[in-house]
């Protein structure tokens, strides 16, 4: 059991409910790391989280009502006002600047905080997200009709759409643990509520209506599984290729649900980013691209080898050898 010290409040901002969960370091290296929750990160999650993150810093972690939380969001809220949020969570614990963290539509919050202040962040790492504005609404059928139909369709109708929508579904591609995922998503689905429905209705309209994404000047890590169906690779690599100092990677074997099926080795790319440490040598990463690429030595560098430091495994500097 974590003994560490915690602490917890809540902040309400303009509307918005915060529930507010900061757990100290024993001896912080670096800055605070703001952790925003998304609605799949439970304790299977936060649990080794905190095991990786606490040697490093004080760890602030964010859930917000109607969101990540049980609760009413006002219907007018934006990303960008969840990120004012956000700020405003800082103002009230005297953080000056943070490390932020963020999975699936945490990391679409993390971000618009990053871009409405920068001045309050060191370095941002974003795990299944992208920051562009994205539709997952069937074809044709409003955030209203499909919350009616998933509120009064068989629990097992419900679990094959979301299943579709969440998870690599292609024999073809290796996912580690698929079959364990689904089995959660069935029992998840057929004990959810009418609440918890619209709290993910309300994710999706959130993100159809995301601002366009901009640069910004803090370092970004933008990191996925190789065979995400809701945040696509090339999405997430145009996300990292906006700001110098980015870095763009993959993880093998694994999908959107990357924080849960290969835990370890996601928290250990998050780590290594946060410290600046060199991520070349892992040998779990399907890609691994660094932004702007580096530049060659000699004239003679073939262009594709300066475009990818890891490509399929192999790994290159872009400098002659």
């Amino acid at each position: 059991m974590d003994r560490r010290p915690r602490t917890t409040q809540t902040v309400t901002s303009k509307g918005l409910v915060l529930e507010v969960e900061t757990r100290t370091s024993p001896s912080p290296r670096i800055a605070p790391i703001l952790a925003v929750r998304a609605l799949a990160e439970g304790q299977a999650a936060i649990r080794p989280q905190l095991e990786a993150l606490l040697p490093l810093a004080d760890v602030v972690a964010v859930r917000i009502a109607g969101i990540s939380a049980p609760g009413v969001l006002p219907q007018d809220h934006t990303l960008d006002d969840l990120a004012d949020g956000l700020a405003a969570v800082l103002d009230q614990l005297g953080l000056a600047r943070v490390n932020v963290c963020g999975t699936s539509h945490g990391g679409e919050i993390a971000y618009r905080l990053a871009v409405r202040h920068p001045q309050r962040i060191e370095r941002v790492a974003l795990t299944g997200a992208t920051g562009h504005p994205r539709d997952h609404l069937p074809p044709g059928i409003s955030a209203a009709v499909l919350a009616d139909r998933m509120k009064s369709s068989a629990r097992h109708e419900m679990a094959d759409y979301v299943a579709a929508a969440l998870l690599c579904q292609d024999p073809a591609l290796p996912v580690r643990g698929r079959a364990a995922l689904r089995w959660v998503l069935d029992d998840l689905i057929s004990n959810t509520d009418d609440q918890q429905i619209d709290i993910w209705i309300r994710c999706l309209r959130l993100l159809r209506d995301a601002p366009q994404p901009t640069a910004i000047t803090m370092p970004l890590l933008a990191v996925t599984g190789e065979h995400d169906v809701v945040s696509r690779p090339p999405e997430c690599r145009a996300l990292a290729a906006l700001s110098p100092g980015s870095v763009f990677a993959t993880i093998k074997e694994a999908d959107h649900f990357v924080f849960l099926t290969r835990t370890r080795e996601h928290l250990e790319v998050t780590r290594r980013f946060l410290l600046d440490q060199r991520l070349e040598d892992l040998p779990y990463l399907a890609v691994l691209e660094q932004f702007p690429h580096p530049r060659p030595t000699t004239a003679a560098t073939p262009r594709g080898e300066r475009e990818c430091l890891i490509n399929g495994g192999s790994v290159d500097h872009g400098d002659a050898k």
